[in-house]
């Protein structure tokens, strides 16, 4: 008996038209990590764009619609926790997942971030194989992914 399978429905993920890669955006307002990101996503094969404030975040979150958001929760005059409450509360950027990326390391603040609406939480100085991981976990189910997970060794060692 033969089976016919289907694709599984994608989620309604911004993609790059050309490729089909996952939008991510990343704000992030220091540079050196800014140049950090850059170079892992990049070398991971994902498409990004940048803001280092929040209303360039709120407002590219809004335009582009994004797969994924990777967020700064110290930034200038707005936190990111801030920026997560609006991102939220809006109906077309409420469902796009949320990645702390943060030097808070205190006790409790893993707690606050969560409960601001944080999918995934990473600490500075970044690793680059949690990033990836957190990355590809909050992108499921894409199938670009598994490319950019059977990859990455490879990438990393000739980085």
């Amino acid at each position: 008996m033969r089976m016919d399978l289907k694709e599984p429905a994608l989620p309604n993920y911004k993609l790059d038209g050309a490729t089909n890669i996952p939008l991510i955006l990343a704000v992030e307002d220091d540079e050196d990590n800014q140049l950090l990101l850059k170079h892992a996503l990049t070398m991971f094969g994902w498409q990004y764009i940048f803001a280092t404030d929040a209303i360039a975040a709120i407002a590219l979150a809004k335009e582009r619609k994004p797969a994924l958001i990777l967020l700064d929760i110290v930034l200038p005059h707005i936190s990111g926790l801030q920026i997560a409450a609006i991102l939220k509360s809006h109906q077309q950027t409420r469902n796009i997942p949320l990645i702390a990326v943060t030097g808070l390391t205190r006790e409790g603040e893993q707690d606050r971030i969560f409960a601001a609406g944080f999918n995934d939480y990473l600490a500075k100085p970044l690793n680059l194989n949690h990033l990836r991981q957190a990355i590809a976990n909050n992108l499921r189910p894409f199938p670009y992914c598994e490319i950019a997970r059977s990859n990455f060794n490879d990438k990393l060692l000739s980085w």
